[in-house]
């Protein structure tokens, strides 16, 4: 018989995380003796909802991996999918060669065989390039590929790493590198599988399918606070933030050329909230010789999700299940990012009903 030694427990330890993730006792033990006491952790066990993934597009390489796919399927080009014999890399070539496919991309698959070293080869170069191919994605390989990548790009084939291996010193010449493991990667967890990141890439290729892609947007919410207004504007690409601004302003005291709006706003979808009232807000700030476009977000959420309609912004942090897990207080325009992700994301599985399916079968 085994003796366990488990880690001991306390109620006080167990007890909030019951109260406030409604979980049991022997669920919350588990996850103390595991240190995972953190929100941001254990949304993760909790939620299966595909929202809660990590934005693939967190990747800093992933919207020029995206649009090299584009590419090449557009133009009919060849393109060989490189993977490795073992099982996660035979997974990350069947997720990617189904997806690629399934769009009727000009697509084919090659692992090593027999004594065929690990990686991608000159060989399967050479081959490929016989055939007129122009376009190779390494999945769960390719990393410490130097040398083949340049002989690659010599011969005018380029070359999309996938990969989770530790890099070498010196990053091959790749046209896109979405590996978690690289220096400013930008994914916020290194140690997934070749399959997992394949499936990211996959995941980015469904959403470009949306007419959100590479689309500048940004958020505004406006609330009045001591006798002054505060502005909160946060940007927006492919769901991913990048910028955010915070403007306080008396009214009648500043004009809108002395603040960044201006700028920050040009060239973007500007959505909010209440598009009526923040129209007021702004005109009460600047005059009614200023005009912003803006998009009513609540009445076009409200067509997905219908117990919005009557919702204020200040409603959002006591619906928002994103706000459930965060360690701090939300703030009103981050419970408006939060939905605005679920938003796009509803609207990206209404143009392809399957893609949920899809995204469930690549993650297990």
């Amino acid at each position: 018989m085994k003796d366990w030694n488990k880690k001991v427990v306390t109620k006080a330890e167990i007890e909030p995380l019951c109260k406030k993730y409604n979980i049991n006792g022997i669920l919350a033990s588990i996850f103390v003796r595991r240190g995972i006491t953190s929100g941001e952790k254990i949304l993760f066990f909790l939620e299966k909802d595909l929202r809660f993934q990590h934005n693939p597009f967190l990747f800093n390489n992933m919207e020029d991996a995206v649009d090299r796919i584009l590419a090449a399927k557009e133009d009919e080009e060849k393109i060989l999918i490189f993977g490795d014999k073992d099982v996660d890399g035979v997974s990350s070539t069947a997720i990617i060669f189904e997806y690629l496919k399934r769009i009727n991309a000009d697509v084919q698959w090659r692992l090593p065989v027999g004594d065929d070293s690990y990686g991608l080869s000159i060989q399967a170069i050479d081959d490929f390039y016989e055939e007129g191919g122009t376009l190779i994605i390494t999945v769960d390989c390719g990393i410490s590929n130097n040398y083949e990548i340049d002989y690659a790009n010599e011969k005018g084939i380029d070359v999309i790493v996938t990969d989770h291996h530790n890099p070498t010193e010196t990053l091959p010449n790749a046209v896109s590198i979405i590996n978690p493991k690289i220096d400013n990667s930008g994914y916020p967890f290194k140690d997934i599988s070749g399959a997992a990141v394949i499936s990211k890439v996959v995941s980015a290729l469904r959403f470009s399918q949306t007419p959100f892609y590479k689309t500048d947007i940004c958020l505004i919410d406006i609330q009045e606070s001591n006798n002054c207004y505060e502005i909160s504007c946060l940007k927006i690409r492919n769901m991913k933030k990048y910028k955010e601004l915070k403007v306080s302003i008396v009214p009648g005291q500043t004009s809108i050329s002395e603040t960044k709006l201006p700028f920050f706003l040009e060239g973007q979808i500007i959505y909010a909230w209440d598009s009526i009232k923040t129209s007021n807000q702004l005109t009460d700030l600047f005059g009614k010789g200023i005009m912003f476009e803006l998009i009513d977000f609540k009445k076009e959420v409200s067509k997905v999700y219908p117990s919005l309609q009557n919702k204020s912004i200040n409603d959002l942090s006591s619906i928002s299940k994103s706000g459930l897990y965060s360690e701090t207080t939300s703030s009103l325009l981050d419970n408006f990012y939060n939905l605005f992700v679920s938003y796009l994301k509803r609207i990206e599985y209404k143009i392809n009903p399957s893609f949920i399916e899809d995204e469930i079968a690549d993650i297990q």
